[in-house]
C-alpha cells in the first residue's frame, strides 16, 4: 500500500509479479531493497504470511483479496457516513449539557460565569471563533512576557484570517517594554494584517466584543461574586450598546504603535507590575485587595470569603495594616490608605494576550 493508503505501491506490484513466477532471486532482491512492499502484500491478503525464511512467498488469488479490500473500505466508509449523520444530534446534546451548567438570567441571552477556568475557556472559544472583528477594552495595564508569548500565535492567526483586531489599553503600557514590543510587532504586519491599538489614561470599562454578536463583561449583579466573575452576553441590543460604548472610548483614546516613553513626574496612573515604580508604596497586592474591599464598605466576612481565608485570618491582616500606618481605628486606616500612593495602584490581573483571550477583572 502506498503512502496515501489508496493503492499498492509500484514495488509491491513488482514483488507480487516476481512471487507469481517463482523468481527466487528477484524476490529476495526486492524484499531486501523494499521490505515495506512485502508488508503491503501481506496486509492486502495477496501473499500467504508466516512462510519459512528463504522460500518464495505463495501468492493468493487477487480477486478474493481485492473483494476483501473492497468490503473493508466500504465498511469504513459506511461508519464514517453514520458518524457524519450523527454529528448534528451529538452537537445538540453536548451544547445542551454545556449550557446547562451556567446560570442564565430568565428571559435574557446572558450567562453568568463564576469559575475562572470556565470564564477563560468560554472566552477562548469566543475569540477563536471570531470571523470579522475583536474589540478589546483592557484597563489592566502591562502584560507579562510569558502571556504575550502565548497570545502571539493566536492573535496572528486571527489577523491572518481577516479578523479586525482593535484593543484599548491603559496608558501605562507605554512604559512597559514587553507590551510595547508586542504592539510594535502586531502593528507592523502589513496592510490588512495588522492590529490597531490605542491607550487612555484613567479608568474605563472592561469588555471584549466579538463580531458584534457576543460580549464578555465584568459581573456587577451577583452579590459576593469572585473578582474574575463575568457575563457572556449574546442579546443583540445589549451587544450593540456595548459596542457603542467601546467606540466612544476608542474615540477618546490615543493611537499607539508600541513606542516607549520615559515616565516623569507623579505616577498617578501606575498599574499592576509597575507598582514598585511608585515612591512610597508599602503594601502587597493582597493587602491592597483587602483595602479596596474595606474602602468599598464590604463586610469583613464577605471579604474573607472572596480571599478564601477565615475571618480570623483577615482580622489579623487588617491589624497588620493598621500597624503599618500606625493607626488604631478602621476609619483612620481607610483615610491614610486613601491618601497614600498605594491607593493609586491598579492590580487588575493580566489577561492572556492583548486581544483579551483571557478575561480580566478589576478588583
Amino acid at each position: 500500500m502506498n503512502g496515501d493508503g489508496r493503492e499498492l505501491s509500484e514495488n509491491a506490484l513488482r514483488l507480487y509479479g516476481a512471487c507469481a513466477i517463482r523468481n527466487a532471486e528477484q524476490v529476495e532482491a526486492l524484499k531486501q531493497a523494499h521490505p515495506e512492499a512485502h508488508a503491503e502484500l501481506v496486509a492486502w491478503g495477496l501473499l500467504t504470511p508466516d512462510q519459512p525464511t528463504g522460500t518464495v512467498p505463495t501468492v493468493r488469488d487477487p480477486k478474493n483479496a481485492i473483494q476483501r479490500r473492497f468490503d473493508d473500505v466500504l465498511d469504513a466508509a459506511e461508519q464514517q457516513v453514520a458518524l457524519l449523520k450523527a454529528l448534528p444530534e451529538l452537537a445538540q446534546q453536548l451544547s445542551r449539557a454545556y449550557d446547562s451548567v451556567q446560570l442564565r438570567v430568565p428571559g435574557t441571552a446572558s450567562v453568568y460565569l463564576d469559575d475562572q477556568a470556565v470564564v477563560n475557556a468560554r472566552l477562548q472559544d469566543v475569540v477563536a471563533g471570531a470571523k470579522r472583528e475583536i474589540l478589546a477594552s483592557q484597563p489592566g495595564g502591562p502584560r507579562d512576557q510569558a502571556l504575550l508569548d502565548i497570545a502571539m500565535p493566536r492573535d496572528v492567526a486571527a489577523l491572518d484570517r481577516g479578523v479586525v483586531l482593535r484593543t484599548i489599553y491603559r496608558e501605562t503600557v507605554r512604559d512597559d517594554g514587553p507590551t510595547a514590543c508586542y504592539v510594535a510587532t502586531m502593528t507592523n504586519r502589513g496592510p490588512d494584517r495588522s492590529a490597531v491599538y490605542r491607550t487612555l489614561p484613567g479608568k474605563f470599562e472592561r469588555m471584549i466584543i466579538v463580531d458584534r454578536e457576543t460580549a464578555v463583561v465584568p459581573d456587577y449583579i451577583v452579590a459576593g461574586s469572585p473578582p474574575h466573575a463575568a457575563w457572556l452576553i449574546t442579546d443583540p441590543a445589549s451587544v450593540a450598546m456595548l459596542a457603542r460604548s467601546f467606540e466612544a472610548t476608542w474615540m477618546r483614546a490615543q493611537p499607539w504603535m508600541g513606542q516607549l516613553r520615559a515616565r516623569r513626574g507623579d505616577a498617578r496612573d501606575t498599574v499592576g507590575s509597575s507598582a514598585s515604580a511608585m515612591d512610597g508604596v508599602r503594601t502587597t497586592r493582597r493587602q491592597r485587595e483587602i483595602m479596596r474591599n474595606l474602602c468599598a464598605g464590604v463586610q469583613q466576612t464577605t471579604t474573607a470569603k472572596r480571599l478564601g481565608v477565615s475571618k480570623r485570618t483577615l482580622e489579623d491582616e487588617v491589624a497588620a495594616l493598621k500597624s503599618l500606618w500606625g493607626v488604631g481605628t478602621m476609619n483612620e486606616l481607610i483615610f491614610h490608605y486613601a491618601q497614600a500612593p498605594d491607593c493609586r495602584v491598579d492590580d487588575s490581573a493580566p489577561a492572556i494576550g492583548p486581544a483579551g483571550a483571557e478575561y480580566e477583572q478589576t478588583a
